[in-house]
Order: C-alpha cells, then sequence, then structure tokens
C-alpha cells in the first residue's frame, strides 16, 4: 500500500487536465461573457407571470452563470418571451378532483452574444406540483409553478449555450 499511494493523486491529476475536463461555465463565459442585459417582453394577457419570469432570469444570471446584470455597456444581450404557459391537471384522487397539476412554460429567447452574433433558442420547462384534496388551485400556487417551470427551462437554455459554447472551437 505504500508503493502505490504515490501514484494515486498523480493518477487523478492525470486523469482531469489530461482529458481536457472543462466545466460549462467555461464555455458558457465564451459566448455570453460577464455582463449580461436581461430583457423580458411583458406578455399583456399574463403580466404578472411575466414579472415571475424576469426574476427567474436575473436570478439565473446571478446564480448560475455568476454573471452581472447590467443595463449599459453590457457583454450579451438576452431578450426573452414567453410564448405560452399553461397547468393542467395530471392525476385526481377517488372523487374525481385534480390532486396533481402540470405547469408548462415555452420561452422564445433571443441572445445578442459578445461578438455581436444573434442566436435564437426556444426551451420549456415543466414543473409537476401536489395539492391536497381539499384545496383549492390559488392564484399563488400558479405564480410559484410558473417560476419554478421557468427555471427549469432557463437552465435548458442555460445547456443549449454551453452545446453552442462547445461547438464555436
Amino acid at each position: 500500500m505504500k508503493k502505490t499511494f504515490p501514484f494515486f493523486p498523480l493518477f487523478f491529476i492525470f486523469l482531469f487536465f489530461g482529458c481536457g475536463y472543462k466545466p460549462s461555465s467555461v464555455y458558457q463565459k465564451k459566448i455570453l461573457g460577464y455582463n449580461i442585459k436581461p430583457v423580458v417582453n411583458i406578455d399583456p394577457k399574463n403580466p404578472r407571470e411575466t414579472i415571475f419570469l424576469k426574476d427567474a432570469v436575473n436570478d439565473a444570471i446571478y446564480t448560475v452563470l455568476g454573471s452581472n446584470v447590467c443595463y449599459k455597456n453590457c457583454d450579451t444581450v438576452m431578450e426573452v418571451s414567453a410564448s405560452s404557459s399553461s397547468i393542467s391537471p395530471l392525476d385526481y384522487d377517488k372523487n374525481g378532483l385534480p390532486i396533481l397539476y402540470r405547469s408548462k412554460v415555452v420561452l422564445n429567447v433571443t441572445l445578442t452574444d459578445k461578438n455581436k452574433k444573434v442566436r435564437k433558442y426556444t426551451v420549456s420547462g415543466i414543473y409537476d406540483f401536489k395539492i391536497s384534496t381539499d384545496s383549492v388551485l390559488t392564484d399563488q400556487t400558479k405564480l410559484n409553478a410558473f417560476k419554478q417551470a421557468s427555471l427549469n427551462a432557463i437552465n435548458k437554455l442555460l445547456a443549449e449555450i454551453t452545446k453552442d459554447g462547445i461547438n464555436d472551437n
């Protein structure tokens, strides 16, 4: 055991650096840069949902990307609009009342990256949630479901941006 122990750290160093591993944030920063301007188009049919979408986009820029939200001299402009959103029942109790719902959001994103290249994405996100049999689906529950589905869609968007960052090599 004493003879093989010094080779284990060397093996792991070779494994991570020898294979060319890079975290996804490297590829995202290659396209997005460090200062991102989020533009969320307000849907006149669902203005309250759109405000939650703006919060979800800003949260993703800060937490997932580790970038700054800016409004002047930005590297990237990310224009987001919700093309559709829906809530539909998935499961019912023994009395025929819905107890499990699915919220679905489809986002259209136009991204003008730091090289002034325009990229268009369409991503969708879903969020399943349960309510108790004796409760009613409230507006707050619907808005929370919309926000969670939007966050899932934004995570898919970031995966698409990572894929484009890898392909731009």
